[in-house]
């Protein structure tokens, strides 16, 4: 789909309520512009945090490491943590 967006004296656009959703973008989101040439790409950042949570998801099965492996590690440094900042 195509949108025309309107550029505004003070360089202010109203993006189309359509797009906005298509985006899962909601008022006060912030969204990342990126140029490719001539060509602008707009993703919204919540997309970009699930893309990375999915990768780290990805990363974490492939290592073949537990949950509670990961768990235990994590309590483990916990301890440490809170021994170091109490001395």
């Amino acid at each position: 789909m195509t949108y025309t967006i309107q550029i505004r004296p003070k360089r202010q656009a109203t993006f189309p309520s359509s797009l906005l959703d298509a985006l899962g973008v909601d008022v006060g989101d912030a969204v990342e512009v990126t140029l490719k040439g001539k060509k602008a790409i707009i993703k919204s950042k919540k997309q970009i945090a699930l893309d990375a949570l999915r990768e780290i998801q990805r990363i974490f099965k492939e290592s073949g490491i537990t949950e509670k492996e990961m768990l235990k590690n994590a309590e483990k440094i916990r301890k440490e943590l809170y021994v170091e900042r109490a001395s």
